[in-house]
């Protein structure tokens, strides 16, 4: 049975109206109720927020960091009471600050979740921050949660960029230093002039070469995140397009291709197979001569049956950052449609998708894996257990649902989404004129058969 589509139910409602006696016009219809507004407490615990600030002053430390997690619990609105006293909170210990080093540690966390209304504190508090990063060669735990609130203080942290760089990037955590790397890529752009060369620099010359996979993994998803430096100042407010820098962007090509064993310094090569991908993406990003087959192989040839699902899953996402000029390794993705990893499927779709036109050969190939997963779905529903499930349940609409939300059904409809989505695309235009991705709400209107 098929469901009728938008057109059909448009013209029968079209006819129903048509048959039925004239009515006055319809009123403008009512506006949307305005969410409930939030009421945060005036008081916590019995105390006022004004009891519990007067508590950040008291002689014993575990008092103080009660009154720092409770804080919070205000609201929004006590930033612009509360922001005076943080910052003199998080001043150094030596200039009246907080001394206890766990409490300080809240204190910054504290900050993270509450902020500053006043854009002077807030740029105050941003050189504590970078000063705390920057003390002493090792850091310890202050460092890294100074580090975490700089980051989500975001781009207006900016001017921590040069204490991040600095002595930090030798701390022995390499927890701390995943932080600095992920930290870079939250902090290191600006609106007005683009990425921070300084960033850049590290993530790509220090960071990328750390002894931690999972330093150079952050590294490297930060610079894509940045994305190669502007050679133009946009005016106020950020509008405009920026011309991009590639001249700029050549040390971290250099860097890059060191990594891959095709550069001019002698460094430790990439072995990391998943790291290895992002450097090549990096490289493509930042040197659009890199953009070629060689590259794009390289890459691809991840995607065998016999590959671990990781590298699958990460080759496939840097195809997909390419759109259609990964087109040439069309071949390479489709052979992973039968992989049994749902992950690898559903990410090998949003890679389909992004390539657009170029993707249209996918097509045969992805109808045949939707009638496999039909298949699939049809064989669960026989299972007696899960059949038993469904009876139980009187509700048509309620019991259509259970089946719509079986695993290889809701794979069946992305593939179906995604099918649609290829050929509603055009030239340079991924899915044509709509505006969602593959698996998203475009497809409301798509016709198919319930199971």
């Amino acid at each position: 049975m098929r469901t009728r589509g938008p057109a059909a139910l448009a013209l029968a409602a079209l006819l129903a109206a048509a048959a039925s006696p004239q009515t006055p016009p319809a009123k403008d219809p009512p506006e949307p109720a305005k969410p409930p507004e939030i009421r945060w407490p005036t008081e916590i615990a019995g105390k006022s927020s004004g009891e519990w600030m007067k508590m950040l002053t008291d002689p014993d430390p575990a008092v103080r960091e009660s009154a720092l997690k409770v804080l919070p619990g205000f609201g929004p609105g006590i930033k612009k009471e509360l922001g005076k006293t943080l910052l003199t909170r998080m001043r150094f210990p030596g200039e009246g600050g907080e001394k206890d080093p766990g409490v300080r540690i809240t204190l910054f966390n504290t900050v993270a979740a509450i902020g500053f209304e006043d854009k002077r504190d807030e740029a105050d508090a941003v050189i504590i921050l970078g000063r705390t990063v920057d003390a002493g060669a090792t850091g310890g735990l202050s460092r890294q949660h100074a580090v975490v609130t700089l980051g989500m203080i975001g781009s207006k942290a900016g001017g921590a960029v040069t204490y991040l760089t600095g002595q930090a990037l030798g701390d022995t955590s390499y927890e701390t230093r995943r932080c600095i790397a992920r930290t870079l890529g939250q902090v290191g752009s600006d609106e007005k002039s683009g990425p921070s060369l300084k960033a850049l620099s590290a993530l790509s010359g220090v960071l990328a070469r750390d002894v931690s996979v999972a330093v150079r993994m952050e590294a490297l998803q930060s610079i894509v995140v940045l994305g190669p430096p502007w050679r133009n100042v946009l005016p106020p407010g950020g509008k405009g397009t920026p011309d991009l820098d590639y001249k700029g962007a050549g040390e971290v090509a250099e860097n890059m291709r060191d990594r891959l064993g095709l550069g001019k310094k002698k460094v430790p090569v990439e072995t990391d197979a998943q790291v290895e991908i992002w450097c090549r993406v990096v490289l493509m990003r930042f040197d659009p001569k890199e953009l070629n087959d060689d590259n794009l192989k390289a890459i691809s040839k991840h995607l065998v049956p016999t590959a671990p699902a990781g590298p699958k899953v990460q080759a496939l996402q840097a195809l997909g950052l390419f759109g259609e000029g990964s087109g040439p390794r069309l071949d390479d993705v489709i052979k992973v449609l039968d992989d049994n990893d749902p992950l690898v499927l559903t990410t090998a779709l949003g890679t389909l998708g992004g390539m657009g036109v170029k993707a249209a050969g996918a097509i045969p190939e992805l109808e045949k894996t939707e009638k496999k997963l039909a298949k699939m779905r049809d064989d669960k529903l026989k299972d007696p257990e899960l059949f038993k499930l469904l009876e139980k349940i009187k509700d048509d609409k309620e019991r259509q649902a259970a089946k719509d939300s079986i695993a290889e059904e809701q794979a069946r409809r992305a593939v179906v989404e995604t099918i649609k989505w290829i050929k509603d695309s055009k030239p340079g235009k991924p899915g044509g004129d709509r505006p969602t991705s593959p698996g998203g709400s475009g497809g409301a209107g798509v016709e198919e058969k319930k199971p």
